[in-house]
């Protein structure tokens, strides 16, 4: 039974290697005949109209069931993608769609797109092989756990699957399946590794944390799964073989356990592998010691999720850190030779959007008392089965309703969620151009672009 694996185009925004559809992939690759499609770096690769990109494959491969994955800022594009999956395959295919978005959102997706057969709750590999054994033997869906779907024209949800309790346990991501080309392999190669092989890899599953404008724990629940040192080590000596030697970690937390870090720091020096690799954390996770074994085992680039430099807006939003703390974890990088990345967002519970003070004590703050190697600007997307949006009344029925607003494209290229993000009432499409205004004035630090990640 064919079954094509489509990461949906988006044109604005962070691109990145769709790790989660290759966990799946290599789920179901044994017993199923699977193929991957990242339309944008298909199309982007080839310089192609996406839309015929996607014809030609579906036309080429003739799936028999069709799995799309999106994030909500994806969720349109992920849309489009079913109706020319329809419009192509007929009314015979099988269309599911799963990832974050639908996690938060089902059923609401099968009320408003007609195009969509089924949708995935929670995490895909399990439940991905459960509904193509099912199909395979023309069975109902009705027993299938974490899904949504429609049946004689009426919308069935089915109890919510328990999440994976040994992570160890899930097969590698088929990664060779969106590698399928020399070009599209060298597409995902990160900038920061400067030209190296790169991979997309991922320690753990969860967070601890309770930040009021993320939906993470929607999705994974306020828990943390962390695979094995040795597993994760194994990994990278197998890919190392194979000539990767950038490595992405993208964690949610890339330093939730710091003993555990610390053990992986030291087996990652001790296998004497010529290995560069960067990942996300917080920085409150970060000191001296955890910040010298970044350095000795490879590390070059670091995320900190900063969000603002005013500590009444952190402790609002929840986030959990103060700007001391802020501030030395860029002071350590800074001393083992570490870039650092500051990730900020304007628009929060607390943001003065009419006089913009506190715009301005943030990019003070970001120059000044932080100073880190770059900034990546955002601005406060609401996401449904996140407090915040719940805060301003934006359930999965008011984001399909109003997702279509978007913002300024020209300003959309610029953030990691493009055009397709829900903001708060007061971060309108002018108020952000004024912000915008603002940072180019007086923001000292080099501001990271999305584009600027991968090679195109």
């Amino acid at each position: 039974m064919k079954t094509l694996l489509i990461a949906p185009y988006f044109k604005e925004g962070l691109k990145g290697f769709p790790l989660g559809l290759a966990y799946i992939a290599g789920s179901i690759k044994d017993d199923y005949d699977v193929y991957g499609l990242d339309l944008t770096a298909k199309a982007t690769v080839e310089n192609k109209n996406p839309e015929k990109v996607l014809r030609d494959e579906l036309l080429r491969i003739k799936p028999e069931i069709v799995c799309i994955t999106s994030t909500s800022p994806t969720h349109l594009s992920a849309i489009d993608t079913a109706r020319i999956v329809r419009e192509e395959l007929g009314k015979d295919v099988l269309i599911v769609k799963g990832g974050p978005h639908e996690t938060n959102c089902a059923p609401t997706t099968l009320k408003y797109h007609p195009e969509i057969d089924v949708l995935v709750i929670g995490e895909g590999e399990k439940t991905m092989k459960e509904i193509l054994d099912t199909v395979a033997q023309g069975k109902s869906l009705e027993k299938v756990l974490g899904i949504a779907y429609k049946q004689n024209g009426e919308i069935k949800v089915n109890p919510r699957r328990p999440l994976i309790s040994d992570i160890n346990s899930i097969p590698r991501p088929a990664r060779e399946l969106f590698y399928s080309t020399d070009e599209l392999q060298r597409y995902y190669d990160a900038k920061i590794f400067g030209g190296r092989k790169t991979a997309t890899l991922i320690t753990s599953r969860g967070c601890f944390y309770n930040c009021n404008y993320c939906s993470s724990r929607v999705i994974w629940g306020r828990t943390l799964r962390q695979r094995k040192v040795e597993d994760v080590l194994n990994e990278i000596e197998d890919l190392y073989t194979l000539g990767y030697k950038g490595f992405q970690f993208v964690d949610d937390n890339g330093i939730s356990d710091k003993n555990w870090f610390l053990r992986f720091a030291e087996a990652l020096k001790q296998s004497e592998m010529d290995v560069q690799y960067a990942m996300q954390t917080r920085v409150n996770s970060i000191d001296d010691k955890v910040a010298k074994a970044l350095q000795e085992s490879g590390c070059t680039f670091i995320y900190f999720g900063i969000e603002s430099g005013v500590q009444e807006i952190l402790d609002i939003c929840g986030k959990g850190i103060t700007l001391k703390q802020a501030k030395r974890a860029f002071e350590l990088t800074r001393k083992y030779g570490i870039r650092a990345m500051a990730s900020i967002q304007f628009g929060l519970l607390g943001e003065d959007l009419k006089n913009l003070s506190t715009v301005r004590e943030t990019i003070k703050v970001i120059n000044e008392m932080l100073r880190p190697d770059e900034v990546v600007i955002s601005y406060t997307s609401l996401y449904p089965g996140s407090d915040l949006a719940n805060h301003y009344g934006i359930t999965a029925e008011e984001y399909e309703k109003r997702i279509n607003d978007g913002i300024n494209k020209a300003v959309g290229k610029k953030l990691f969620h493009g055009t397709k993000a829900i903001h708060p009432p007061e971060l309108t499409s002018n108020k952000i151009e004024e912000i915008e205004q603002l940072l180019d004035k007086e923001l000292k630090i080099p501001r990271f672009k999305p584009t600027e990640l991968y090679s195109e």
